[in-house]
């Protein structure tokens, strides 16, 4: 690819110049079948649809809000509005509205990119003035707005020029996950994503040409965007899926070369697995139960540097050719390993997908560092760690552990706010109130948010993510929330599922117990003082519109307190009352 200044527009001038007649983004139509757009396409419509938004008045420095779905509309406009010289806004359309108003308020957008023209109207309640700009997918618009489908298609004056963007120019403002109060504004320029894209690739080399990869997580999602830079800089294919529910059916027809998901999917991911096995005949369930046995280990032996015996070897290439591959033929024939990041996986959870043979790698990063902080890698990989730095950070440990991290990747300070408000320090390292150790071999272990990290009443100090972890290994539990910040003793609230539990409300004094049972259980390996004394019990799933989870589906510990206060403080009355504390007390709330 011919070098350059590194701008988003530039590389996609590259790429279409290198490649033109390959294709770059493929869409399923409702009749089930895969269209695709080349390289040398994608330019041209870029190319139109910037100039369209020049001619309808959008100036350098503007900022453009995209509340889209998944789709290759998405990119064409992220990138028009990028190669008009904008700032481009993303917004989930599933946001609570107090955060989508905070944002729009910050960033005061000046165009709006919509799915439809119906969304204009609750946008605009939240704006602090009207946008002069709106586009929408929607074929024929009501009058002042323009249709995105007939912008691409109409011919622009071949003459106009584009600006020229440079590296230092603001090309996108995110914001935080809001999981401790309102999401801040982080402004990065083109250069600092090219670098992002960069080093993700300097660690993922398996992103080629002729790779494929599944585009499904919200592209107001930064780190989704980048990996669609990704796919830019080297012409690897991607696969637009614009409902996330649909992503596991439409895997085996993308054949991904690499997956990147969230805990949360994986989680999901076992649990069908687990389902649809059950459905099985009794036969067929203990060929499975068998080989995912003889598969998890044989990769724990693997894992530790051992040599299995030739027998386990042996019985393992006959349980991966007549069962295992056949359960990883749900993510695909060509897949080669998984990306998680976003919040720490359970243990447990990397072994029994190992088992199965796929490798899900760990990364960390935050929104303040545009590159990712760390990560596994198919060479150097420890389960449970989230790998090694990445060569542009400078990373080092605070006294107290606090990882603290250096380099051109990491943001200036939030947008809008005064500097006082900012976690960079006079040396220029981003305070990230992540917890975690190094070990002799450079991986980086996190161990908790300073931020969630309490003490007890009787000064104990609880780090509440690994107890979380393992009580999500129960099959039923959902998402499970530690208290006990200046209380006596910790308690947990869990959001469970009706299946496979066959729970149905109210619950029984019987299924009351038999929690109580799973949670001694799941937290016996832990010190008396931190295992939950109480658990409250909902089967309402913790939701985004609720305000118990942030978009990028992190709880949020203090809403979800706040909104249960009144049955916490019950249930610690009751535990005060209480004669019988041997075992855990559990209550269901509504």
């Amino acid at each position: 690819m011919p070098a350059g200044p590194d701008s988003v527009p530039n590389w996609l001038a590259a790429r279409a110049a290198q490649s033109p007649q390959q294709p770059a983004y493929w869409q399923r139509t409702s009749a089930g079948d895969w269209t695709r757009v080349s390289w040398g396409e994608v330019q041209h419509r870029v190319r139109t649809l910037a100039a369209h938004l020049l001619r309808l008045g959008l100036r350098a420095g503007d900022r453009v809000a995209i509340m889209m779905p998944t789709v290759p509309e998405w990119e064409y406009c992220h990138l028009a509005v990028l190669a008009a010289g904008g700032v481009v806004v993303g917004i989930d359309a599933h946001d609570a509205p107090e955060n989508t108003r905070h944002i729009l308020h910050t960033v005061r957008p000046r165009a709006l990119c919509l799915a439809a023209g119906k969304q204009l109207e609750s946008l605009q309640a939240l704006m602090p003035e009207p946008p002069d700009i709106v586009v929408t997918l929607d074929a024929d618009p009501a009058p002042g707005i323009a249709s995105l489908p007939r912008l691409i298609e109409t011919a622009c004056d071949p003459a106009q020029p584009l600006p020229a963007v440079s590296p230092e120019q603001t090309a996108t403002l995110v914001f935080t996950s809001g999981s401790t109060g309102q999401p801040k504004g982080i402004a990065y320029t083109h250069g600092q994503l090219c670098l992002a894209a960069e080093a993700i690739l300097g660690r993922f080399p398996s992103i080629q040409e002729d790779a494929r990869l599944a585009c499904w997580l919200p592209l107001s999602n930064l780190f989704q965007r980048i990996i669609n830079l990704c796919a830019l800089k080297r012409g690897t294919q991607s696969y637009f899926v614009d409902s996330p529910a649909d992503i596991v059916k439409r895997l085996p027809e993308i054949r991904p070369a690499l997956f990147i998901g969230v805990p949360r999917f994986y989680e999901k991911l076992h649990a069908g697995i687990e389902a649809e096995v059950a459905r099985q005949s009794w036969l067929a369930r203990q060929a499975v139960r068998v080989a995912w046995g003889i598969g998890e280990r044989f990769q724990r032996t693997w894992r530790a540097g051992g040599s299995p015996a030739w027998w386990r070897v042996a019985a393992h290439a006959l349980a991966d050719r007549w069962v295992l591959l056949r359960l990883r033929h749900l993510m695909g024939p060509d897949l080669k390993f998984m990306v998680s990041g976003s919040a720490p996986m359970p243990p447990w959870l990397l072994d029994k997908l190992h088992g199965l043979g796929w490798r899900v790698l760990e990364a960390y990063g935050i929104s303040e560092c545009v590159v990712p902080i760390a990560n596994n890698t198919l060479d150097a990989c420890r389960f449970g760690s989230v790998g090694r730095p990445l060569p542009d950070n400078e990373l080092k440990l605070a006294e107290d552990g606090e990882v603290l991290v250096r380099g051109p990747g990491v943001f200036t300070g939030y947008y809008g706010q005064a500097d006082a408000d900012t976690p960079l320090d006079a040396d220029g390292y981003l305070h990230t109130g992540d917890l975690a150790r190094l070990d002799d071999d450079g991986f980086l272990w996190l161990t908790g948010r300073k931020s969630e990290v309490f003490k007890t009443s009787t000064g104990r100090r609880i780090a509440p993510v690994p107890i979380e972890s393992a009580l999500r290994q129960v099959p039923y539990v959902e998402h499970a929330v530690v208290f006990g910040r200046n209380r006596p003793v910790t308690v947990v609230l869990l959001s469970v599922s009706p299946q496979p539990g066959g729970f149905t409300a109210p619950l029984s004094s019987e299924t009351l117990r038999r929690i109580g049972d799973d949670i001694a259980a799941a937290c016996a390996p832990f010190p008396a003082y931190q295992r939950p004394a109480g658990a409250l019990v909902s089967l309402r799933s913790f939701s985004i519109a609720a305000g118990e989870l942030t978009s990028n589906l992190k709880l949020r510990r203090n809403a979800i307190e706040t909104l249960n206060e009144r049955e916490l403080d019950a249930l610690y009355a009751q535990l005060a009352d209480s004669t019988d504390h041997s075992r855990c007390l559990v209550k269901e709330i509504v």
